[in-house]
C-alpha cells in the first residue's frame, strides 16, 4: 500500500544519474563539462511526475551546490533542494538554510592544500574556484582557476563557499593535512577518485531535518536514496534509507533496502517496491 504524503530525498550522481566510475577515475586531469550536463532517464522523469500526482513530496539531496545543479535535474520539478551536501536547503522559493565555510578557515585550508600540493575545487553559491597548485588545467569549464591561496583569496572575496572536493588524490596524499582536515571537516568518499570535505556539523542528514521541520513532517513515511559516503548521514534522518545497487559496500550495509543500480533504473524500481508510484 502506498504511503500517504511521503517525502523522499534523492542523491544525484550515482543515484538519479548513472556514472561509469572507472572512466571517471581515468579522467583525473582532463578538463570536462560532462558532470554538469546530466540527464536522468525518461523512467526517472516519469517517476517524479507520478510521485507528484500521488501527493508525495520530492527533494533533490546532493553534494552539488547550486551552480553545479543543471537544468536537466531541475526539470524533475522537485519540491525543494538540499544542496552543497546539506549546506543549502530550500522548500519551493523559501531558503531555510544557507551555511558557508568561515572565510578565514577557507583561506587557511587553501594555504595548507597549496603547501601539500593538492588540487581542490571550492564550491560556492555563485561560482566555483579550482585551486590547482600542481599546475593542472582547470577540470571544469565553468570554474575560476587559482594557482595559489593568494589567488584564491582574491577570487573568493565577497563570495561564500560551502565545501571543497578533490579528485585524483588518495589517503596517502592527505597525510600532511590530515589532522587539520579532520579537525574542521567531515571527509566523504564520493567514488570515482573524488573526496568531499564539508564543515563539521553540516551534512545531508541535518539538511533533511531542516526541510522536514519546515514542512512540519515527522520521520514517518520519509525516504532517502544514495550511493556514496556523504549519503550515510541521511540514514538516521529518514524512516527508510535505500542504497543503490552501485553503492559503496558500507552504504549498502546501512540500508533498509538495496535496489538495482542507477543504470538499471534503481530509483523507479524502489519507488514501485514501496508503493510510492
Amino acid at each position: 500500500m502506498a504511503a500517504e504524503c511521503a517525502v523522499a530525498f534523492f542523491d544525484v550522481d550515482g543515484t538519479l544519474v548513472w556514472h561509469d566510475y572507472a572512466k571517471l577515475e581515468a579522467e583525473e586531469h582532463e578538463a570536462v563539462s560532462s558532470l554538469t550536463e546530466l540527464r536522468p532517464t525518461p523512467a526517472v522523469y516519469e517517476a517524479f511526475a507520478s510521485m507528484r500526482a500521488a501527493g508525495h513530496r520530492t527533494f533533490i539531496c546532493t553534494g552539488r551546490h547550486l551552480p553545479f545543479i543543471p537544468q536537466t535535474i531541475r526539470d524533475l520539478n522537485p519540491d525543494g533542494f538540499v544542496a552543497g551536501a546539506g549546506a543549502y536547503v530550500c522548500v519551493g522559493d523559501h531558503v531555510i538554510r544557507d551555511e558557508c565555510i568561515d572565510h578565514d578557515l577557507l583561506i587557511e585550508t587553501a594555504r595548507r592544500l597549496e603547501r601539500a600540493g593538492i588540487d581542490a575545487i571550492f564550491e560556492g553559491d555563485k561560482d566555483n574556484i579550482e585551486l590547482n597548485p600542481t599546475g593542472s588545467p582547470a577540470r571544469f569549464t565553468n570554474s575560476h582557476l587559482a594557482r595559489s591561496a593568494v589567488e584564491l583569496a582574491r577570487l573568493a572575496e565577497g563570495n561564500r563557499y560551502c565545501k571543497l572536493c578533490t579528485k585524483g588524490f588518495y589517503e596517502q596524499d592527505f597525510a600532511p593535512v590530515r589532522a587539520f582536515l579532520d579537525t574542521y571537516y567531515t571527509t566523504c568518499d564520493l567514488q570515482g577518485g573524488t573526496f568531499e570535505f564539508s564543515p563539521r556539523g553540516v551534512d545531508k542528514g541535518t539538511g533533511i531535518e531542516a526541510a522536514l521541520a519546515y514542512l512540519g513532517h515527522g520521520k514517518r513515511d520519509t525516504y532517502a536514496f544514495g550511493d556514496s559516503e556523504n549519503d550515510l548521514s541521511m540514514v538516521g534522518s529518514v524512516e527508510t534509507f535505500v542504497a543503490m545497487g552501485n553503492a559503496l559496500p558500507g552504504v549498502k550495509d546501512c540500508a533498509d533496502y538495496v535496489t538495482l543500480t542507477a543504470a538499471e533504473e534503481g530509483v523507479p524500481v524502489a519507488l514501485e517496491h514501496f508503493g510510492l508510484i
